[in-house]
């Protein structure tokens, strides 16, 4: 992918040529041109027409071809019939940016009180054939410090989260986008993997308090741009660059946006840039999934609210560390109560805030409160209905219930938003299991055979992609490839609770008990507590007779 930062202006005048097809249109006409001279030079003689005729045909075809250049330049052939293409930027004038009201230093307050329970029998989203599709790839650490990489990548995910409140856009997931991270592929093929029609690429140059941020959407088809910006601000104004850039796309998508719509791409989650830029180090640190990153991840957390008090996110960052912290590493009350408490402040600063409802469901989930996570996931799918993390929690909790159509249906709806991963389906197919629908469930999992084969040549170092893809694999009967990815993710993370217990699941399905118990025993020893979800993990029903497993259930319990 090019540096869109050092583009020359003979690179952006190339750009501009094939944006209005006249590349195209050059070539098109040289090939019909040597076409109509070679039948002209063959034919004209036979005929015993004057010599000078074939001549007379070389010079027509000279003379149309900057004709045919310049109708190239003006006129595009659509559909609709022939149309004068627009310059670039006439259509998309710089966004009015509507200002937030000085007391409202988190995201703006809706007029609803009270939240309808979501029917999830109805879609997420706009009809596709509705939607514009977009993937926002990671932008380009062009600061000469690896260490400010948190940076643009977390500039990049803002413009996504961003396009993603939007039911007119179908946006890539994070996840999906940033597996080209650090890869040299072109932008068609880059679309062409992700299901899109559009691209957001950029880069970020950061000295001090000063920064530069280039962006450019261009159209996977014709591999040209569609809108480019390039912005040299102070630190104080990326909220504002990256307000500009997502009302630039939609304007450059043709998008209408309600009022409401218009000010649900504002950032206001926060006024200031130091608190902003702990934020972004915080959750660069949650992707990792590793206990000593959670526990960095809550310190930058509460580092941006140290300066930023009423910084909602920031709290919604530290209730999600101390859940998966419980589920996954330290199954402690302690844990429980910090994301809580964190959760509740979340949704008491900013009770528009999908993320926070989908926070605090989170952490109600893990109070096994399930009626009351209920509500706040509802609540969150409802103020987003694009947000993955609301219906794959959601999921998550009613599987832990035994509630495995609920749970169906809500895996179905996070894989709606985010078809490119690979864990909803892989819960799903498990639902299906549990319900005993086994064709259900063999289509599902030879169905994402492609999409974590897919993850795992981006990202071959990937321990949850590599322990799913064993126990998908194993059930498909692709047993020796099942064997080889479980050993690896053994091998790299031997040590985290989480890899721990879902090798011990593949084991069950392996038939070997003893070592699936031994290793269940090691991620308990190790901070695994999660006792709901293992009483109705479906994949362990072959050890509900096993003593040594009855035991491991009594320890967690007590």
């Amino acid at each position: 992918m090019s540096d869109p930062e050092t583009e020359s202006p003979w690179r952006k005048f190339w750009d501009e040529l094939r944006r209005r097809g006249v590349i195209r249109a050059a070539i098109v006409y040289a090939i019909v041109g040597w076409v109509v001279i070679e039948v002209a030079s063959v034919v004209l003689p036979a005929l015993n027409v004057p010599q000078w005729s074939v001549a007379l045909v070389i010079v027509l075809v000279a003379l149309g071809f900057p004709i045919a250049i310049m109708m190239g330049w003006m006129f595009d052939v659509s559909p609709q019939g022939l149309k004068r293409t627009p310059p670039i930027g006439s259509e998309r004038p710089p966004p009015q940016i509507e200002a937030a009201p000085a007391a409202a230093p988190v995201a703006m307050r809706s007029s609803a009180s009270s939240v309808a329970p979501v029917d999830v029998s109805k879609p997420a989203a706009k009809p596709e054939s509705d939607r514009r599709t977009i993937a926002v790839l990671p932008f380009l650490n062009m600061s000469g410090d690896a260490e400010n990489e948190y940076f643009s990548d977390g500039i990049a995910e803002e413009i996504l989260n961003l396009l993603s409140k939007l039911p007119q856009l179908k946006v890539a997931s994070r996840t999906s986008a940033f597996n080209f991270k650090g890869k040299e592929v072109s932008i068609p093929i880059v679309a062409r993997e992700l299901g899109v029609s559009t691209v957001l690429e950029g880069s970020v140059r950061r000295a001090g308090d000063h920064v530069r941020i280039t962006a450019q959407l261009i159209d996977a088809d014709s591999d040209s741009h569609l809108w480019s910006e390039t912005y040299s601000r102070e630190m104080k104004d990326v909220f504002a660059i990256q307000d500009d850039i997502a009302h630039s796309i939609v304007k450059a998508l043709q998008v209408t946006l309600t009022p409401q719509e218009r000010r649900s791409i504002q950032f206001v989650a926060t006024s200031d840039p130091e608190a902003y830029d702990y934020y972004l180090r915080g959750r660069n640190y949650m992707y990792s999934m590793a206990r000593r990153d959670y526990h960095h991840a809550i310190q930058m957390f509460e580092q941006a609210i140290g300066v930023d008090s009423k910084y909602a996110l920031a709290y919604a960052g530290i209730a999600d560390a101390y859940s998966h912290l419980y589920r996954y590493m330290e199954a402690t009350q302690d844990n429980v109560e910090r994301a809580n408490r964190a959760s509740e402040q979340a949704v008491a600063l900013d009770a528009d805030s999908a993320e926070a409802h989908a926070s605090r469901g989170l952490a109600l989930f893990i109070s096994e409160q399930y009626e009351e996570a209920q509500r706040e996931f509802e609540t969150a799918v409802t103020r987003n209905p694009n947000l993955f993390e609301a219906w794959y929690y959601y999921g998550l909790a009613s599987s832990s219930q035994g509630n495995f159509p609920k749970a169906a249906e809500l895996y179905m709806k996070a894989s709606e938003v985010n078809p490119s991963d690979f864990q909803a389906p892989l819960f799903l197919a498990q639902a299906y299991a549990s319900l005993g629908r086994k064709h259900d469930e063999m289509k599902v999992r030879l169905g994402a055979l492609n999409t974590i084969e897919r993850h795992l040549r981006l990202n071959p170092h990937d321990t949850r992609a590599l322990y799913c893809g064993a126990q998908n694999l194993w059930r498909v009967g692709e047993h020796a490839k099942a064997m080889e990815l479980a050993e690896r993710a053994l091998r790299q993370d031997q040590n985290e609770p989480l890899v721990l217990y879902n090798v011990a699941c593949f084991y069950v399905e392996q038939g070997d008990r003893e070592r699936a118990v031994e290793l269940l025993e090691k991620a308990v020893e190790m901070g695994w507590g999660d006792l709901a979800w293992m009483k109705n993990d479906s994949d362990l029903y072959p050890l509900h007779d096993n003593e040594r497993f009855k035991a491991l259930l009594s320890r967690i319990q007590s």
